[in-house]
């Protein structure tokens, strides 16, 4: 809204009367006015420079200057300024000339009275237009400084349009550094960022464009691309997604990383950590030589029972460490009753039991990533209550135990111990199928059973393992 304060205004006009009477009638409005009042080109342009109007009001005819080289000399020397064009009398046509060369309004001057509004209309008009060119010239701007900061990033920043047509409307120079390919190349090639990802991680790139989630927030994808040169590279994505007003995905901007030395940095760890792992399994096997790979076995298999029922990469790899350590607590039996050739008394038993809390003993302090040591504290627990240490049921147990559980029960049965000799699979899978739904969950037990009947083989690389 314009404030009614003090407002200069050029008048273009050979008669005082008519610029007496328009400012008279725009003080209705605006009490505070000041006027320049010129009649030949000359003097206009001088004032125009000089006196800094905030908007003109010129005749439309006057003798060697009229009112459309008024708005000539006003769009070639002062475009911001709006033109308001006095006139004794107009038609449709000349109205009509006028505003396509560039006036804003016209007043007729029988009704002057008009005047006062057609000024503040033209000085809002004004206002909105200098706020527009401010906005469009700190847009211009702040694409510029973006654009000077993407072209200089190490990481690839990129937009892929959907619509109208699919293709990348922006990609960094980094695309050479970490793809091979140039930026020209992914504009002329809309398919190439798919064929550049590794076969086996596309389709999380496609459930990018598949996902009903309509969400703004980011989404990050590591995953590997192929680069030009044929190395595979670890990549990083951030991803996110732009919906239109009708909540149609539209688009995708995004940064992408090169993460390899990271990956291998870590997986160098992993490899440390599982190391490590593998060596305490092992000095448990020392320690009890008839429970050779059983470890190792109980671990694969409780990874592969995992992963079938749908666990998240978190609770598999929760598994698989706590399936290798799940005995860590026999460590503090003693041998002669881990490898007595006869049945254990109730006392030597009672000491096999206690196993399972020194085991969560033993690792409860540890920092692990994983709720390793409660898994260890329960996977002799049955549904049915059965079991121990806890005699815990049902839901109680937590899920990554129960998987253990049952893949602790058939290595072991069907492996030879100092007590008997090896039982048959059949035996084994009889054992859990007997108990499924009593004491043990049932959909694991059906998971196992399919994997062995499958083809799942403990001997199957064992001493790799």
């Amino acid at each position: 809204m314009i404030k009614k304060g003090k407002i200069k205004i050029l008048f273009a006009e050979d008669l005082s009367t008519d610029v007496d009477l328009a400012k008279w009638e725009i003080a209705r409005v605006f009490p505070e006015i000041e006027v320049a009042v010129v009649d030949t080109e000359r003097d206009f342009i001088e004032k125009l420079r000089g006196f800094s109007p905030d908007l003109v009001i010129s005749d439309y005819l006057m003798p060697g200057f009229d009112g459309m080289r008024v708005i000539e000399l006003v769009l070639k020397n002062a475009p911001e300024l709006p033109v308001i064009i006095l006139t004794g009398s107009m038609n449709e046509d000349t109205a009509a000339e006028c505003m396509k060369a560039g006036a804003i309004d016209y007043v007729i001057k029988e009704h002057m009275a008009r005047l006062p509004y057609a000024v503040v209309e033209a000085l809002e008009k004004k206002e909105i237009k200098i706020a527009k060119e401010k906005a469009e010239k700190a847009l211009i701007e702040s694409e510029r400084k973006f654009r000077l900061l993407a072209e200089k990033a190490n990481d690839l920043i990129y937009r892929y349009e959907l619509y109208p047509e699919e293709g990348f409307s922006y990609v960094s120079p980094a695309s050479v550094r970490i793809t091979g390919y140039s930026p020209d190349n992914f504009y002329k090639d809309p398919d190439l960022i798919t064929r550049i990802v590794h076969p086996e991680d596309r389709e999380r790139l496609l459930n990018l464009t598949n996902s009903s989630a309509n969400s703004q927030q980011s989404e990050t994808l590591t995953m590997r691309w192929v680069r030009k040169d044929g190395k595979i590279v670890w990549i990083e994505q951030q991803n996110v997604r732009i919906f239109d007003d009708n909540g149609r995905l539209t688009a995708f901007e995004g940064i992408a990383r090169d993460v390899t030395e990271r990956h291998e940095a870590a997986e160098r760890i992993r490899e440390a950590f599982y190391s490590i792992i593998t060596v305490v399994s092992d000095i448990l096997t020392a320690r009890d030589p008839y429970i050779e790979y059983h470890h190792r076995n109980v671990s694969r298999l409780s990874s592969k029972i995992a992963e079938k029922i749908g666990l998240n990469g978190t609770s598999i790899e929760a598994v698989k460490v706590a399936g290798l350590l799940h005995d860590i607590g026999k460590i503090a039996i003693p041998a002669e009753i881990l490898s007595k050739p006869g049945k254990l008394n109730d006392k030597e038993f009672s000491l096999i039991q206690q196993h399972s809390t020194i085991g969560y003993n033993i690792l409860r302090n540890t920092r692990l990533p994983w709720p390793v040591a409660e898994i260890i504290h329960q996977h002799h627990e049955r549904l049915d209550g059965s079991g121990y240490p806890g005699k815990l049921k049902g839901n109680e147990i937590c899920v990554e135990a129960r998987i253990i559980a049952v893949a602790d029960v058939v290595e072991a049965m069907t492996s030879h111990r100092p007590y008997r000799p090896a039982h048959r699979m059949e035996t084994a899978l009889e054992e859990i199928r007997g108990k499924s739904g009593t004491a043990f969950d049932s959909r694991i037990v059906e998971v196992c059973i399919g994997l062995i009947e499958n083809g799942f083989d403990f001997k199957q690389d064992a001493s790799k393992n």
